[in-house]
Order: structure tokens, then sequence, then C-alpha cells
């Protein structure tokens, strides 16, 4: 293949929006996906206010044109959150939260990235990385060869696995992996209609489970450590039956791995930066990874192009942006999500909602990304 300024690996919200950075800068960048688009993917697909402001911002993709679309198709201002026998809180957010097909979602971000510019390359995986070249050899045998790479291919990224020996700590990375299994099913197959998105929690010690409202189905799905947990299939059945789903046992469900409080303090090497998944970096209360996804891709984007127009390191703009944007807030969540699962399970649940009823609309806020999971502070996000 011909010679690139940057070579990016994975076609979701990370690299994408990486891509659509770089190009509208004018720098030749080649973005990679083992997929072909529109290709299902498995999530909630919930969109927080920061994300909103992201996507309008920077891509210019404001809320009444998604509306209009159809990649929005369900938008909620309220919230509950139920413990195993009763409903614990419920409440009013500031900003409604919306939910997308990750299928057109995905779709659109890589139109976006394709106007601007760049060259996309579907059903391309990639096989071997050389962090120190900026090289990238496919599974067919051919070579992207670029000054810079962006690593976003997910969690089981083939980028991060070309790090050398001792630069990532795979048993922490391994033991803070948190399987999640998810359906959608239709309204009519829910024993109740469902208008708010539900948390549902003590069936985990460390994870909960949800029920998100779309359009034309209920989206519903557990994710946890695994805490000594032998079969997670088993619970979620377990799950379905808590809900009152009937046939529970027949239905077919999809797994995968979700990085919970794994995220790299340093999602770098040689040539090669991390973005999303691939670098852990997914809010570990709440497992939000579509924000913290398009913010580490467009940090990524922008730090390559400062390097290529400065002949600098990368590594050393990412840093920056990404420890104060990002890894503050990631690892204030992971201290909050600690508080909160040992709290329920020294005082119960009936007290996490009598502190959700006291501070609902600050932790509302908080989610939405107005306010900062350190010490709920308002926050300022710098791509606004």
């Amino acid at each position: 293949m011909g010679k690139f300024d940057v070579v990016i690996v994975g076609a979701g919200p990370a690299g994408s929006v990486a891509a659509y950075a770089l190009a509208r800068r004018g720098e030749r960048v080649a973005l990679l996906d083992r997929a072909r688009f529109p290709r299902p993917k498995l999530c909630g697909g919930l969109l927080t206010w920061k994300s909103m402001q992201l996507l309008r911002s920077v891509l210019g993709l404001d809320q009444e044109f998604l509306l209009q679309s159809g990649v929005i198709n369900y938008q909620s201002d309220r919230f509950s959150i139920y413990g195993p026998k009763h409903l614990l809180a419920s409440g009013e957010l500031s900003f409604p939260f919306h939910f997308t097909d990750r299928n057109r979602f995905d779709a659109l971000l890589l139109e976006c990235a394709g106007r601007a510019g760049a060259h996309i390359f579907e059903e391309t995986r990639a096989a071997v990385c050389d962090p120190d070249k900026g090289w990238v050899t496919t599974t067919d045998g051919q070579v992207f060869k670029a000054r810079y790479v962006i690593g976003a291919d997910g969690v089981n990224s083939a980028i991060r696995a070309a790090f050398p020996e001792g630069r990532i700590d795979h048993a922490r990375w391994k033991h803070f992996l948190a399987p999640a299994i998810e359906i959608s099913l239709p309204p009519d197959r829910f024993p109740r209609s469902v208008h708010c998105p539900e948390l549902h929690i003590g069936m985990l010690k460390a994870g909960y489970g949800w029920v998100f409202p779309n359009k034309d189905r209920v989206i519903l799905g557990i994710c946890g450590l695994r805490r000594n947990i032998s079969n997670f299939s088993n619970l979620f059945r377990n799950y379905l039956e808590y809900l009152n789903i009937e046939k529970a046992d027949e239905i077919r469900f999809k797994g995968y791995p979700l990085p919970y409080g794994n995220y790299l303090e340093q999602p770098w090497c040689g040539r090669v930066l991390l973005a999303g998944d691939a670098g852990g970096l997914v809010e570990p209360l709440f497992g939000e990874g579509i924000f913290f996804a398009m913010a580490s891709g467009l940090y990524a984007g922008e730090a390559v192009a400062e390097a290529l127009k400065n002949n600098g390191k990368p590594s050393l703009f990412y840093c920056q942006r990404l420890q104060s944007q990002i890894l503050s807030e990631i690892k204030a969540s992971d201290r909050f999500r600690w508080l909160l699962f040992r709290g329920v399970n020294f005082m119960g649940d009936k007290a996490l909602g009598m502190f959700v009823k006291a501070a609902s609309r600050r932790l509302g806020d908080m989610v939405h990304g107005k306010r900062s999971y350190c010490w709920t502070f308002k926050k300022h996000w710098d791509f606004l």
C-alpha cells in the first residue's frame, strides 16, 4: 500500500473520530476495519449530554439532525434504579438520555471520516503492528506504512498486542475485564412498558443490569467483574427470570468483554497511540464507552496532527489532554463505584436508594458530564 501520515485500525467511534480530526486537517489517513459497515454491534447505545456536545461541536452533528435521520431513536429525561425486590429511586434529569442504534451510529461516523478525506479500507483485518516503524500488516499480507498508528480496534486490540513485554500489566488488564451479556427484545416480549432507562443492582457485587428503551425494542443486559462467578450465562438467565421474561431458557444471547477499570495510564508505545476500548478507556461505574471512545479518538487524532505539524512526539500532546480530561474522570468514577458497591454490600440497597433520592439531580449531571466524578464539581470539556 502507499505510505500514509497515519494508519488508524478500527472504525468504531474512536477510530472514525480520530480519522475525521486528522483528515480535515489535510493529513493522509488510512482507516482500516475488519468489518463492512453497517455492521452489527452489541451496545446499549446510550448517549449522554457530553456525547451530544462532542458530536455537535466536533463533527457538526446536532440533535435535530440525529433525531430526524433516525440515528437517535429514543430519548428520556427520567431514570429508575431497582434493587432485587423493589424500586429504589427514580428521578428527572436536566438533559435527556438519548439512545442510538450502534449499527447506524457507527456507519454515520465512518461516513463523516470519509467525507473529510480519510481513505477507508473495510474488510481489512490488522494482524501485526510494528510500533517502532509505524507499519501495520493485514491478514492478507498488505502492509500499511505510516509515520504514526492509532489503535482503535477494541478490547481485543491487535495493535495493543504488539506492545513489547512489560509495557502492559496483563494480570491487571485481565482482572478488570468484565463479561457483558446483552439481548434486544420486541416491546411485546417484555412484560411491561419501559419508558426510561433502568439500572438493576444487587445481583452482582461489582456490576449491574440494565433495561434500555428504544423505538422498536427493549435492550437488556448485565455487566460486572467475575468475583468468583463461574457462569455468567446462568446469571444472565436468572436476570431474565427476575425480569419475568417468558421462555427465558429459549432466548439466545451473545456476550462480549468490557474494560471495567483496566484503563491504561500510558496507552502509547513508539509511534502508536491507543484510543477507546483498546486502551481500556471506559467509565468504570456504568460502563459508558461511546463518549470516552470519541473523546480519546479526538485527542489521539489531534495529538498526531500536532506532532506532524511540529515534528514532536504525539504521546506528549496526548498525555496532557488524556490526563486532564479523561483519566481524571475515569479514576474518580472508579473510586466512586467502589464506594457505592461496598456501601450497598454493607448497608443494603435501601441506603443507596436514599442517597440517590437525595442527590439525584447532581448525580444525573455527573453521569451526563455536566459535573465531574471528582466531588461533582462543574466540568469543563476542552472541545467545547
